[in-house]
């Protein structure tokens, strides 16, 4: 890899994304529709049947042609580009995200794979910043994964080297606001001192 070098994800990870369709659809199908159109055909007139089977099987194509539509679009939108300063991640069917992470921020970079990416061969670099906090929970949160890549170790690698030869900028601290009560303390402790050099002078 080298400076200036935009990576896409394999197109694997396209199978991948196929894979989480199919398994739920095959259960919906096979548990579902399927009893429902042979209890259809046993119960009901033949016309009725035929309603009850188009207006199963209808949406159900209908939501999976829409998956397996939005699966390719995706895919086609993510791309990751390696400055000599950060790294412009952008993804999105019908509302980009563009995403810019410096390398002087980055604090920890993670590998992940999960039991069927694993199969497929890919992995899932996740960037962590300093300051940043995400939504996770407890759980800290990645402000940048790189998705569906089979080089993983090369990337993590190789933005490990460009952090390590960038020198870290701190983090500021966050200002804690000030209550009313603090207020009230600070005010109180100022009249003591008044009163202490008042009380002094009149001595």
């Amino acid at each position: 890899m080298k400076v200036g070098e935009e990576v896409k994800p394999h197109p694997d990870l396209k199978v991948l994304y196929y894979s989480y369709l199919l398994i739920p659809a095959a259960i919906v199908f096979g548990l579902v529709i399927i009893p429902s159109i042979i209890a259809s055909f046993l119960y009901l007139q033949f016309v009725y049947a035929i309603l009850v089977t188009f207006s199963l099987l209808t949406p159900f194509f209908l939501v999976v042609g829409f998956v397996t539509f939005w699966i390719r679009r995706y895919y086609s939108s993510i791309s990751y580009l390696f400055t000599e300063d950060e790294i412009i991640a952008e993804r999105g069917v019908w509302w980009k995200r563009k995403s810019v992470v410096p390398y002087n921020r980055i604090t920890n970079i993670d590998v992940i794979q999960g039991p069927l990416s694993r199969r497929f061969g890919l992995g899932t670099v996740r960037v962590q910043t300093a300051g940043y906090s995400g939504t996770g929970g407890a759980g800290r949160v990645a402000e940048l994964s790189i998705l569906g890549v089979k080089n993983f170790e090369e990337i993590r690698d190789f933005i490990t080297s460009l952090v390590k030869g960038i020198k870290p900028v701190a983090v500021e601290a966050e200002v804690k606001p000030i209550t009313l009560r603090d207020l009230i303390l600070q005010i109180l402790a100022e009249l003591r001192r008044i009163r202490e050099v008042v009380e002094k002078e009149g001595t």
